[in-house]
């Protein structure tokens, strides 16, 4: 069946974003109180950021990271969910958890076009203070990939447009480098930066 070998990834992976949207908006809309419901061991990495230097996972533990991949093309959900963030980020700030308790990353997944260059033209287009928020890349687009599949995300190419289809999540990892929480991004009309912050507290609470 040549439609299931040529489309069936693609449509594995529509799915999966299906299942995950409608697991992220039950879970963010059982009242209130943030309810931490993933035990998952973060994956490994060591990515580039803007400056050239790599950065680890282990290296940022002892850090509450919040974690978003996009790539700079995306026509849609990476621009209104990165200016989403910017509002958490100016929310922790001002408890002064920003940066010092508390690290964004921001991953692409697209690096064949997303150069440093280009990330940085990215970011500049946000209120990003890069003193607690990291843009990162790995040059191989197929590792990158197995990174998104490894912390439970999914992700599609279609090479006729250069476009993805991927899961926009906001991915919450706690200090000891384990998953405890997923979040829709921008595309839950519903999604808010006191939300994304509450779950940021709880975990600098533990």
């Amino acid at each position: 069946m040549p439609v299931v070998r040529k489309y069936g990834f693609p449509i594995a992976v529509l799915a999966l974003c299906a299942v995950m949207a409608i697991y992220l908006y039950l879970s963010s809309s059982k009242g209130t109180k943030v309810n931490l419901d993933q035990n998952l061991k973060a994956p490994s990495f060591t990515l580039t950021d803007l400056d050239g230097k790599n950065v680890t996972l282990e290296n940022t533990n002892g850090k509450v990271r919040v974690i978003y991949f996009f790539y700079a093309n995306c026509p849609d959900i990476c621009p209104p969910t990165t200016y989403l963030m910017t509002q958490v980020q100016d929310k922790l700030k001002a408890s002064g958890n920003f940066g010092k308790d508390v690290e964004f990353m921001s991953i692409t997944f697209d690096p064949k076009r997303d150069s440093l260059a280009a990330m940085k033209e990215f970011a500049g287009k946000f209120d990003i203070d890069a003193s607690g928020w990291k843009f990162l890349r790995e040059d191989s687009e197929e590792e990158t990939a197995q990174l998104m599949k490894n912390f439970g995300l999914g992700l599609a190419k279609d090479p006729s447009t250069n476009l993805f289809t991927h899961t926009d999540t906001i991915t919450f990892v706690d200090k000891q480098g384990v998953v405890r929480k997923y979040l829709t991004g921008s595309i839950d009309e519903t999604q808010n930066a006191d939300k994304i912050t509450k779950v940021v507290d709880a975990l600098l609470k533990e």
